[in-house]
C-alpha cells in the first residue's frame, strides 16, 4: 500500500510542461476553421437581408365602400336591359345592358342583390384597357344608380368593358373577376 500512496503523491506533484508556443499546424487549422465559420455566418446574414428585402409581405389595402350606395333594389324601365347575371349560386350581379347616360354620367343601376354573398366593385374600361370610371365596394342589398366617367363619351357608340371585382365578405379574399363587354350609346335616355 505504501507503494501506491507514494505513486499517487508523485502523480499529484507532476506538472505539465509549459511550452512557450503552440504548434504551427494547429494555429493554421484553427485559422482556416475560423475563416470558414466567418464565411458561413456572412453568407447567412446576407441571405437573411436579401430575403427580407425581396420577400417582405405587402400590406393589403382594400378599396372603400361606395359612399353613394343606396340600400334596396332599384325600379328600372325594361328598355335599359336591366338583368341579373348569375356567376355562382352566391355570386350575383345586376346592371343595365343599355344604360342611359348624358355623355359623362352613366346610369348602370349596378346592384348587389340581397341573396348575393359577395362584396364587389366595378371598373369601366375603354377599348385600350384604360380605366374611365370605377365604383367603391357594394355590399349585398345595395345598388349604385350611376357612375361618373373620368372623361366624357365623344363617339355615338363607345365599346367598354365593365369589370366586376368580387371579394369574400370580411376577409377581402378574391371571389373572381368578370368582364362584361357592352356598348354605351352617347346621350341615350
Amino acid at each position: 500500500m505504501a507503494v501506491m500512496i507514494s505513486k499517487a503523491k508523485e502523480a499529484l506533484e507532476l506538472e505539465l510542461q509549459k511550452i512557450p508556443h503552440t504548434c504551427q499546424t494547429r494555429k493554421r487549422r484553427l485559422r482556416s476553421i475560423g475563416l470558414v465559420y466567418l464565411c458561413i455566418l456572412m453568407v447567412g446574414i446576407l441571405a437573411a437581408v436579401w430575403s427580407y428585402y425581396h420577400f417582405q409581405p405587402t400590406a393589403l389595402t382594400h378599396p372603400d365602400f361606395d359612399p353613394n350606395a343606396v340600400t334596396g333594389t332599384p325600379q328600372v324601365d325594361e328598355k335599359y336591359g336591366y338583368s341579373t347575371l348569375t356567376l355562382e349560386d352566391s355570386y350575383l350581379v345586376c346592371l343595365c345592358g343599355v344604360p342611359a347616360n348624358d355623355g359623362q354620367t352613366v346610369e348602370f343601376y349596378l346592384t348587389n342583390p340581397p341573396e348575393s354573398q359577395v362584396w364587389f366593385r366595378a371598373e369601366i374600361l375603354d377599348e385600350q384597357g384604360n380605366q374611365i370610371g370605377s365604383t367603391g365596394v357594394l355590399r349585398p342589398g345595395e345598388y349604385l344608380p350611376s357612375i361618373t366617367l373620368t372623361r366624357p363619351l365623344t363617339q355615338r357608340e363607345t365599346p367598354v368593358t365593365v369589370r366586376i371585382v368580387a371579394y369574400e365578405p370580411d376577409t377581402w379574399q378574391s371571389r373572381g373577376n368578370v368582364n362584361l363587354n357592352m356598348t354605351l350609346y352617347l346621350e341615350y335616355s
